[in-house]
């Protein structure tokens, strides 16, 4: 019986030794994990979508040139969301380029962001001055953090296209060669 009485004292011992050290007391924790994803997003936005049309103007009086004088166009706007992983790079860019079409020989087609139309947030970018459109990647916007410009139509880079005559290439301008391009602008993902 002895035997009985020091194993039955043991396990009530025990049973309330592990009783109070599993009561809740007068405060608790827990981990919360936060997640930002890294976003990469661009868009062009244009009043009457995102098509527009160039042409230099016939001249009304004989030994005048085209008059490209008047060849541009602001109607649309560059849109970006981003979010950066800075250990890797900690600006972006977006580019621009011709991705399908030709452009009629004789002529050239550039392109100027404008500054940020400040309706957003973040580290927006920059406009890299005017760039004369090819079919390689080309930098518009540089300096891009993390930010957003806000959607639409005056949000973002209000973006400039000037068609002009080559220099030297008068000589190639046809009249039947007008042609439609496409531009493709990139924003870039490190």
């Amino acid at each position: 019986m002895k035997m009985f009485n020091k194993f039955a004292f043991a396990a009530v011992f025990t049973s309330l030794a592990l009783g109070v050290s599993a009561q809740d007391d007068d405060d608790d924790a827990h981990n919360v994990v936060i997640s930002i994803p890294e976003v990469a997003l661009v868009d062009i936005e244009g009043t009457g979508g995102n098509s527009i049309t160039l042409g230099p103007t016939a001249p009304t009086e004989a030994g005048d040139p085209l008059d490209f004088s008047g060849q541009t166009n602001s109607d649309l706007w560059v849109n970006y969301s981003s979010i950066k992983h800075s250990v890797d790079d900690p600006t972006r860019t977006i580019a621009a380029k011709i991705s399908n079409g030709t452009m009629p020989a004789g002529m050239s087609l550039s392109v100027t962001a404008g500054a940020d139309a400040g309706n957003g947030d973040g580290a927006t970018g920059s406009s890299a001055g005017a760039v004369t459109l090819t079919t390689s990647d080309q930098s518009v916007i540089t300096g891009i953090g993390s930010a957003y410009t806000d959607d639409g139509v005056s949000n973002g880079h209000n973006l400039t296209y000037t068609l002009a005559v080559a220099s030297g290439s008068y000589a190639n301008l046809d009249a039947a060669s007008g042609a439609t391009v496409e531009i493709t602008y990139t924003i870039s993902d490190n």
